[in-house]
């Protein structure tokens, strides 16, 4: 393994959990309560883009998935958004991967790295334990590794996020919404001034911090360490609105604004109340339509996942075949197709529409959630062939195969 730093780490596989405790606080850390059984229920209905709070031992025995010279060869792939943030000669700086080398690592500094969880089944694996939030809320896996005192600043997200602590260990300092003020540090960081903090903790191995939009924080490194950090993403209206331009143009002809029913009018410059609830209506009409909820989903499906199609077509009786050889099927890395109760013949994945057969849904969704796929999941389901066929499928376009690499 190629050391690109001084500090050297070995490289563990995660270790799956079997059960937690859990500690809640919107109050200093002196003031937490205890908290055992973590229900995802209650965390929905108490906390959940409510407040934030502190989970010990979400990962009981954590062992690191990647250490900080993977991370950094990581940050050398060109398909990977990575950056240095670092603060020396007294400013902040930005410097944009993807590297060729590591001479930027100067001062206060920390390597992130986003989307690990596309090229790096383990790093899909993390996410697992928070699919009690559906599959198209889910963003990505970012990894990030910092030196003692370092980390980028205090800054609000826009997004919930958990953030899953690795090796070493982090300060955290959490302030009240609404109170901190955006500002540019430096070009590609935006940070907020410093706040008054009403959780103030340190997180070890195992430990989360659930923090949601809007909330300043700010997490300084007390150890070389490594966090995880698990983004979720909820669309503007912007992007919205977007995504009706795009059905529009690309998946059907829209109807135009007509008005038989016209009365003479006095004066021309009004525009009536009748002509914009005339106008609202065709875009509700186009908001509704059965048309537009396809477009929807296969945007919300979108992944950015490239697909890795196999070197010959399969049929639907080489995937059983290959099914009975007790060969397993595994889903891409960073994939996560989506359903529509409404849409039960279609399934959505990496942005496209996918027509199926099986005419139970609930199965269907349950093998989906899965990351690998065996025959004994379905192999006495009276849907058994329609579900080969929708595998079948899938495994022509790439997004599933019977190889784990």
């Amino acid at each position: 393994m190629k050391c690109y730093f001084e500090q050297t780490n070995q490289s563990h596989c995660a270790q799956k959990r079997t059960g937690f405790s859990v500690i809640i606080s919107t109050a200093k850390l002196a003031q937490v309560n205890n908290v055992t059984n973590f229900d995802s229920n209650t965390f929905l209905k108490d906390y959940w883009q409510k407040q934030p709070c502190l989970i010990r031992q979400f990962f009981p025995q954590f062992e690191d998935i990647i250490d900080e010279h993977e991370l950094a060869g990581l940050a050398m792939e060109p398909e990977l958004d990575s950056r240095i943030v670092r603060y020396y000669e007294d400013s902040w700086q930005v410097i944009q991967g993807p590297f060729a080398h590591f001479e930027q690592c100067k001062g206060l500094w920390s390597l992130l790295v986003q989307g690990v969880d596309k090229v790096l089944p383990d790093a899909a694996d993390m996410m697992a334990p928070f699919s009690f939030i559906p599959y198209w809320r889910m963003d990505d896996l970012m990894i990030s590794f910092a030196v003692p005192e370092a980390g980028v600043g205090p800054h609000i997200d826009q997004y919930d996020v958990f953030l899953i602590q690795g090796k070493g260990s982090r300060r955290w300092r959490v302030g009240k919404p609404d109170i901190a003020t955006e500002r540019i540090s430096a070009p590609g960081l935006r940070q907020v001034d410093a706040f008054e903090p009403v959780i103030d903790c340190k997180l070890l191995p195992g430990d989360v911090l659930y923090i949601p939009p809007g909330w300043p924080h700010d997490g300084k490194a007390i150890s070389p360490c490594i966090t995880y950090s698990v983004g979720f993403r909820a669309p503007e209206q912007s992007q919205l609105t977007g995504y009706l331009a795009e059905h529009f143009a690309n998946h059907c002809e829209s109807t135009r604004f007509s008005d038989p029913q016209r009365q003479p009018q006095s004066n021309p410059v009004w525009v009536s109340e009748q002509d914009t609830s005339a106008i609202k209506q065709l875009i509700h009409e186009a908001v509704d339509s059965p048309a537009f909820l396809n477009t929807l989903l296969m945007l919300l499906s979108e992944q950015s996942v490239e697909p890795m199609p196999p070197d010959e077509v399969f049929t639907d009786a080489i995937t059983l075949e290959t099914f009975e050889h007790n060969e397993p099927l595994y889903r891409l890395t960073g994939l996560r197709p989506v359903l529509h109760p409404k849409l039960t013949q279609l399934l959505f994945i990496n942005g496209e529409k996918v027509e199926h057969s099986c005419t139970d849904s609930t199965v269907l969704a349950e093998l989906l959630s899965k990351t690998v796929v065996y025959l004994t999941d379905f192999d006495s389901h009276p849907c058994k062939l329609d579900i080969i066929s929708a595998f079948t499928t899938l495994i022509n376009m790439g997004y599933y195969n019977f190889s784990s690499e």
